[in-house]
């Protein structure tokens, strides 16, 4: 039996109930979703936020790691170390002062970790990330029950779950240790009470006062998990606004279904209050949002959002191998996806004219209410949303939607050989993230380190300025693939805080190197020389290489 058959067969039974082998097929697909989610899970090294998130987890801290002083790799790694002592109390305390957050997500990570993976004398990367990926996985079967709901059709839920297990954008947030793929399986089961009541308002039916109450607390907790879950409420809002303007100019609208619906909105917003006045700090967001906050004069601050957005829209179908080290795989790579897409979107375009869903305009009104919000936000409150692609968890979930309904539709019309190459190009993609060829990180601490050591013969300090808890981040990156690819070498550390007076000792008798990475403090280095290197730069790191004498003294003046 292959996938034609499969889909055909789901088309017939779509009004039933699901067969032993609509379960059977949907566990392949979910088999499928979590084996590329698993391969190469911790082959790339941690960032700064997933630091943070392991920090946080276990009940942990940054304020532990002296500043000002050289420092070790195990005094470093200090905040990563296992905290039997820790409580989910702490963590929630933890969160809501230090990180930009809610709690939610870190809760469940503190429970995760203390149930399967609190063995080690620090930290599980394996164990973070795990979370992640289950998340990510529980949202397949998730997307194929709410299609099989709402849509009342098994082939269109089939399909939607087939590319929720292979989208390169599902895989490569399922692959950090982040709380993004539980915020994706909240916004999931908002959008199926959202279609659900809007479809009811449509049809003129009666909402049910336990969807209304579902669809609030649903809201709510995804809430505590990402503030920006607040942008998949907004949209929905503006979708049912426009529904209720079309009601109102048609005299078609029943008022007790509005007001059931009011209910949840002036609930979520009375959340959203209460909590943020409550338990949000006044200074949230000061030190660690400065990277998308928009340069409003420039002409590449203008246009960037717009291919910022397009590159996360398309990323959620296709990424072939872009970021490939060779040339040549990234002229063939670009050049497949930029021929695809020419072929996919008038084929896409056919099944919408041909499509008479109304589920699809509603999904179509919401994934522009939220195109609309990123936008507003971007040139208007000067936050460039977009420069983050992990946001877009925000519609990620209705793009799938939206896909499989136009999918489905080409299926039907006979036109099956559209269906598979789309989910042959989105596995190709999802495969891409997994080795690190798409999707690549930031920083790549990997490729630091090993300039570090092919260019160094005495023992290393690695300084960096402090400005929060961000750089930590970024040394505990660098001090990490140290660990794993040089075990031997074991470096030493410096964070200048130029707003405090530096005080310390070197350890080393000369002669020493000194490499300053993203280093922004004026620094006086009268025993010291700087070594010419053929390059100062790698990703995310600018990088300066001294070798030092006997004395070293530090000025808390910053550039």
């Amino acid at each position: 039996m292959n996938l034609s058959t499969v889909i055909s067969d789901l088309q017939q039974r779509s009004k039933e109930r699901l067969a032993w082998s609509d379960f059977c097929w949907l566990g392949l697909v979910i088999i499928l979703g979590l084996v590329i989610r698993l391969t190469q899970l911790t082959s790339k090294p941690p960032w700064t936020d997933e630091f943070a998130t392991m920090v946080f987890s276990i009940g942990n801290n940054y304020q532990i790691v002296p500043l000002n002083q050289i420092i070790s790799l195990t005094t470093l790694f200090a905040p990563l170390q296992s905290n039997d002592r820790a409580t989910i109390g702490d963590v929630i305390k933890l969160v809501i002062q230090e990180d930009n957050h809610p709690p939610l997500y870190f809760i469940l990570a503190y429970l995760w970790n203390k149930l399967f993976f609190d063995r080690g004398e620090y930290v599980s990367l394996e164990g973070m990330r795990s979370l992640a990926v289950f998340w990510g996985v529980i949202s397949i079967p998730l997307i194929y029950f709410i299609s099989k709901l709402v849509f009342k059709s098994g082939s269109i839920a089939f399909i939607a779950a087939i590319l929720m297990a292979v989208s390169p954008y599902g895989v490569f947030i399922s692959q950090e240790a982040r709380h993004y793929t539980l915020a994706v399986v909240f916004v999931l089961i908002s959008l199926g009470c959202f279609l659900r009541a809007s479809v009811q308002i449509i049809h003129r039916q009666r909402i049910s006062p336990t969807l209304v109450f579902f669809w609030l607390i649903v809201n709510c907790l995804g809430l505590l998990v990402h503030y920006f879950f607040s942008l998949t409420i907004l949209a929905e809002a503006i979708t049912l606004l426009w529904i209720l303007f079309n009601q109102i100019k048609q005299k078609n609208f029943w008022i007790t279904n509005w007001w059931r619906l009011s209910l949840v909105f002036l609930g979520n917003l009375s959340f959203i209050i209460i909590w943020f006045i409550t338990f949000v700090p006044k200074d949230y967001g000061n030190q660690m949002t400065g990277w998308i906050q928009r340069d409003n004069d420039s002409f590449l601050a203008v246009i960037s959002p717009f291919f910022q957005l397009l590159g996360t829209l398309i990323t959620m179908l296709s990424l072939l191998p872009v970021e490939s080290e060779s040339l040549i795989i990234i002229l063939i790579s670009g050049a497949i996806m930029i021929g695809f897409f020419l072929w996919i979107i008038p084929q896409l375009k056919t099944a919408w004219l041909d499509s008479y869903k109304p589920e699809l305009g509603i999904l179509s009104a919401f994934f522009l209410s939220s195109i609309a919000i990123f936008f507003v936000i971007t040139y208007l409150l000067s936050v460039d949303i977009t420069r983050g692609a992990r946001y877009s968890f925000v519609y990620f979930p209705s793009v799938i939607l939206i896909l499989a309904i136009l999918l489905d539709n080409c299926w039907q019309r006979k036109h099956q050989k559209i269906v598979i190459i789309v989910i042959i190009m989105a596995l190709v993609s999802s495969l891409s993230v997994t080795f690190n060829l798409g999707y690549r990180k930031y920083y790549r601490p990997d490729k630091l380190v090993t300039t570090i050591e092919n260019n160094s013969r005495y023992p290393l300090v690695i300084a960096t300025s402090y400005r929060s808890l961000v750089q930590v981040g970024e040394m505990m990156g660098i001090a990490w693939e140290f660990n794993q690819r040089f075990p031997d070498k074991n470096p030493k550390f410096l964070l200048v805080n130029p707003k405090q007076k530096p005080n310390f000792n070197l350890p080393y008798s000369p002669p020493f190197e000194l490499w300053l990475i993203n280093f922004h403090s004026s620094i006086d280095l009268s025993d010291c020389q700087l070594s010419e290197l053929s390059s100062n730069y790698v990703t995310g790191y600018e990088y300066q290489k001294f070798l030092c004498g006997r004395s070293m003294d530090y000025n808390n003046k910053v550039k």
